[in-house]
């Protein structure tokens, strides 16, 4: 049994160090309540670091009636494009600091507006109401910029929405958006070799009993339709068809890195422009803690996407 704690010599020093850190942390709670709050001061924490390394502006305030935090470079947008982004969480937790995790260094990074949407969560919403509010927003923007210059980011569940986003965008006749980056999660349910072999390389997982929720698990899905194109457009060829260029990025510690295989392999397969990066070595959101090299390597590379895409 390969040893969780033993890593490649191109894994950084400093990712090293976390994951063992990591492996030690306290086990989150169970009651709702309680872990919203643990992650919320878990992110803060994280979004400190952030703000300590990239100079920005945010304004919080509504679009379309949804909560939303404007981010900025503080020296000026320097890109005509704005993306939106859409945090993680299992759908139940993640918003306000969580919301700014990404926003923050891919917004200076890329010199580019980022929207990060505080879209409604599970188990007081269920789908497709955070798609209803990332379609609002996403509409609104379209009244003052042409959708070529949009992009849209997400993480987990976040790559998730995102996912279900474009395809409601499509199935509503919208235009979609130039470009879309999915990190760590995809519009597939998280299943594959990648489940079982984080049980074995992440020790986090394994305290916490080592099981993944199935889709039908998530508060959010109560209800939803698996085979409903909407909630997971990478079961359908016909959906992905309409997809922009897409990125998908994850590590090979992460639990969704079959999920955000197979979901690169579908897209090729149905004409889109995808392309794939895996971390080796590296975790689930991994990229959200700035002081990882790895994790600034991943914002460059989404910079470099959307400005290539993003007109």
């Amino acid at each position: 049994m390969t040893d969780a704690g033993q890593f490649a010599a191109w894994v950084s020093d400093e990712a090293k160090a976390l994951f063992l850190e990591h492996a030690k942390a306290p086990v989150p709670p169970t009651d709702l309540a309680e872990l919203r709050e643990f992650y919320d001061v878990y992110n803060r924490g994280l979004l400190a670091k952030a703000l300590d390394r990239y100079a920005v502006t945010i304004v919080e305030g509504e679009l379309a009636g949804i909560g939303i935090h404007d981010v900025v470079p503080a020296e000026g947008v320097k890109s005509p494009m704005t993306l939106i982004c859409l945090h993680g969480g299992g759908f139940m937790w993640g918003d306000g600091a969580g919301a700014l995790l990404e926003a923050v260094p891919i917004a200076a990074v890329a010199g580019a507006r980022v929207i990060a949407v505080d879209y409604r969560m599970a188990p007081e919403h269920i789908f497709p109401a955070a798609v209803d509010d990332i379609l609002a927003v996403y509409t609104a923007l379209l009244e003052t910029q042409e959708p070529r210059s949009i992009g849209i980011f997400g993480c987990s569940a976040g790559a998730m929405l995102a996912s279900e986003a474009v395809a409601r965008i499509a199935s509503e006749q919208l235009p979609v958006p130039g470009a879309i980056a999915l990190f760590h999660g995809a519009g597939l349910e998280f299943d594959g070799d990648s489940v079982l072999a984080a049980q074995i390389l992440d020790p986090k997982l394994a305290q916490q009993g080592g099981a993944l929720p199935k889709m039908e698990d998530f508060a959010y899905f109560a209800g939803a339709d698996a085979n409903d194109p909407l909630v997971l457009p990478g079961r359908h060829p016909g959906c992905l068809a309409h997809f922009p260029p897409t990125l998908l990025v994850t590590a090979m510690r992460d639990f969704a890195a079959s999920a955000v295989s197979v979901m690169h392999r579908r897209l090729l397969a149905a004409g889109v422009d995808a392309s794939f990066v895996l971390f080796d070595g590296l975790w689930h959101a991994h990229h959200m803690d700035v002081d990882l090299p790895e994790s600034r390597e991943t914002y460059d590379i989404v910079a470099r996407f959307f400005r290539r895409h993003l007109r």
